[in-house]
């Protein structure tokens, strides 16, 4: 049996990228520390924990996108009102890649560009 434990996100500074999605999301910081000799702060969203990595050390990645593309996609977070949840993300720093428009379920969905060029999409499920 398998049960879904985290999402991974590297990034120059894991530290700043923990404290907007503190500040945005009210992530709880779950641990923070080292791993593999890389600065690591784990915090939960919503129930699901984000592991947010640095590099290690003598490590060299390419930058990430938040474009369409194959492998991760994107992680979807669930709201109760979009337009005042954009409206504060975007004006904490996120940038608007998509929408919001209405998917073939009803939900209204959004897609953000978070820091180190993660891609969150945002969606609020129909009422009825």
């Amino acid at each position: 049996m398998y049960k879904f434990h985290h999402v991974h996100v590297k990034g120059p500074n894991p530290r700043k990228t923990a404290d907007w999605y503190i500040k945005v999301f009210q992530a709880k910081v779950l641990r923070e520390g080292l791993l593999f000799n890389a600065p690591i702060v784990s915090v939960e969203v919503g129930g699901v924990r984000i592991n947010i990595s640095g590099l290690k050390p003598d490590e060299t990645l390419p930058e990430g996108n938040s474009r369409q593309s194959l492998g991760l996609e994107h992680f979807g977070l669930e709201t109760d009102n979009i337009e005042r949840d954009l409206a504060y993300l975007l004006s904490e720093g996120a940038e608007l890649l998509g929408g919001p428009y209405q998917n073939e379920i009803g939900a209204t969905v959004a897609y953000i560009k978070a820091p180190d060029n993660v891609r969150i999409e945002i969606l609020q499920l129909p009422t009825s």
